[in-house]
C-alpha cells in the first residue's frame, strides 16, 4: 500500500518537470520564430551618407630651396666637378704665429692635465715681484691672458698688442700630472735639509729659494696623485706614489704613500691650491706640513734660517 503511494507521488513530480520542460521549449521556439520574422525589418533600407574627406591644399615648394643640394651633386648631367668646400679666411682670421714675449713674465713651471682647461702654469710677474698660478683664460695681472698651456711653455695673448706670444721654462723640464712615470732628473747632490728632531727640520733660505724657483725639477723628483675622501669623493690632499732616491722630498722627511694634506693650516684640495701654497713658502720663516702616514696625521715642521 505504502509502495503504491510512493510511486504515485513520484509520477506526479515527473509530470510536473515534463510540463515545465515543454513550456520552456515552447517559449524558446516562439522567440526564435519571432526573431526570424522581424530580423529583416531591423536592417537599414538605405546606405549611410558618405563623409567627404577634408583635403589640405597642396603646398608647392620652390625649387630654388634645393639649389644648394643640386649644385653639390657630383653626378649631375653637366659632369662639372664643384669646387671644394673650404673655410674662407681673410687676413684678420689667419692663425697667429706666436712670438717670444717681451713682457716681464717668467714661467716657473707647468702642470699639464688631460683636460687642457685644467692645466696650470706658475708665472712670476717680475714688475710686481709676485708669483701666481694661472689656468687657460686667466688674466695675468692685466698684462696678458693665458691662451693655452703645454709642456714647458705657456701661450699668452698680449693685452696691449693683442698678439699671440709665449713664455717658456729656462730649462727643458716639465711635469705632466697624469704621467705614468716621473722623468729622470738629477737628485740633490748634497743634503740641504737638516733634521734637528723627529719631524723637525732646518733649511737655509737660499736653499729654499733654489728649489722654489725651479719648480719643474722639484716636481720631477716625485710622482703624486690626488687623494680623495672615500665618503665624499672630494680631494683632501695629494698622495706621493714614488720618490727618487736622495730627492728633496726624502730630505724633508717624506716617504712613499704619504698624503700631503695642508701647509701652514691651509688645506690642499686642488692642484692650483698646491701651486699657490708652494709659491707662498718663499717668504715664510716657518713651514708646517700636515701629512697623513699609515692612517695617522703628523705635522712636519721646517724652520727657515738665514
Amino acid at each position: 500500500m505504502k509502495l503504491g503511494k510512493f510511486n504515485l507521488v513520484r509520477q506526479k513530480r515527473l509530470a510536473q518537470f515534463a510540463l515545465y520542460g515543454f513550456l520552456l521549449f515552447l517559449a524558446f521556439s516562439i522567440a526564435d520564430l519571432t526573431i526570424i520574422y522581424i530580423r529583416d525589418l531591423m536592417l537599414p533600407s538605405e546606405a549611410p551618407p558618405q563623409k567627404t574627406a577634408k583635403m589640405n591644399p597642396q603646398q608647392f615648394i620652390d625649387r630654388n630651396q634645393f639649389t644648394g643640394i643640386s649644385s653639390r651633386n657630383l653626378f649631375s648631367s653637366t659632369g662639372i666637378m664643384p669646387e671644394a668646400i673650404t673655410l674662407k679666411q681673410d687676413d684678420t682670421q689667419k692663425e697667429d704665429i706666436p712670438i717670444l714675449s717681451a713682457l716681464p713674465l717668467n714661467l716657473i713651471g707647468t702642470l699639464v692635465h688631460s683636460d687642457p682647461s685644467k692645466s696650470i702654469a706658475a708665472i712670476e710677474v717680475k714688475s710686481k715681484n709676485l708669483t701666481g698660478s694661472f689656468t687657460p683664460g686667466s688674466d695675468v695681472e692685466g698684462l696678458a691672458r693665458v691662451e693655452r698651456i703645454e709642456r714647458g711653455i705657456a701661450y699668452i695673448r698680449n693685452n696691449n698688442t693683442n698678439a699671440l706670444e709665449y713664455i717658456e721654462l729656462k730649462s727643458a723640464g716639465k711635469v705632466s700630472f697624469d704621467a705614468s712615470k716621473a722623468a729622470a732628473v738629477a737628485p740633490a747632490a748634497s743634503k740641504d735639509v737638516k733634521a734637528i728632531a723627529p719631524n723637525r727640520f732646518q733649511i737655509k733660505r737660499s736653499d729654499l729659494l733654489k728649489y722654489t724657483n725651479d719648480l719643474s725639477s722639484v716636481l720631477m723628483q716625485a710622482r703624486a696623485v690626488p687623494n680623495r675622501d672615500p665618503a665624499t669623493g672630494e680631494i683632501n690632499g695629494f698622495r706621493l706614489l714614488d720618490l727618487q732616491e736622495n730627492s728633496i722630498f726624502g730630505q724633508l722627511g717624506l716617504a712613499r704613500m704619504d698624503i700631503l694634506q695642508s701647509v701652514n693650516g691651509e688645506r690642499i684640495d686642488s692642484i692650483q691650491k698646491a701651486m699657490e701654497t708652494y709659491n707662498a713658502m718663499k717668504n715664510g720663516n716657518k713651514i708646517e706640513l700636515g701629512v697623513v702616514r699609515n692612517g695617522k696625521t703628523e705635522v712636519m715642521t721646517y724652520e727657515i734660517t738665514q
